[in-house]
């Protein structure tokens, strides 16, 4: 299955239309191009305790979180390594529809933050880099939705 019928599955599940998917995806696209990544694959490091950041064993999670990923294996690595994530983090490759369906699959994730390897990091000691929130995200399929209509 293309990884492009991954998204549009899983926004169908959640009463999304495949076309409202496409365009959210289209749009996502064209901003990513216009911070200048290119990347069709990206990067996550798994930490030991848990999924993609260290996720929690509680059956209703209360702490949001930020997915992140990165435009190569050697920043993700970096990373982690420069702020102790792990000992060991092991990497997870995803691709962009891939990261949105676990963006609308997850109430627990808040934003997908992707950083490019020329970023700096913020004030909140994540790198600087393209940042789209879950409630755009759903709030964009639901607008495109209606304009569907």
């Amino acid at each position: 299955m293309p990884d492009t019928l991954i998204f549009i599955g899983v926004a169908q599940q959640y009463g999304f239309r495949a076309e409202a998917a496409h365009a959210a995806l289209k749009h996502i696209r064209e901003q990513l191009q216009d911070h200048a990544v290119g990347a069709s694959r990206f990067y996550l490091f798994r930490t030991a305790g848990g999924g993609v950041g260290a996720g929690t064993t509680e059956a209703t999670p209360t702490r949001m979180r930020t997915l992140l990923a990165f435009v190569s294996a050697d920043a993700a690595l970096a990373f982690a390594q420069q702020y102790g994530l792990s000992a060991a983090p092991r990497l997870l490759t995803l691709s962009l529809p891939q990261l949105l369906a676990v963006l609308v699959q997850r109430p627990t994730i808040k934003a997908l933050l992707i950083a490019t390897e020329h970023d700096g990091v913020s004030a909140d000691g994540l790198p600087d880099g393209v940042r789209i929130e879950r409630a755009t995200l759903l709030a964009q399929l639901a607008t495109t939705e209606n304009l569907l209509l």
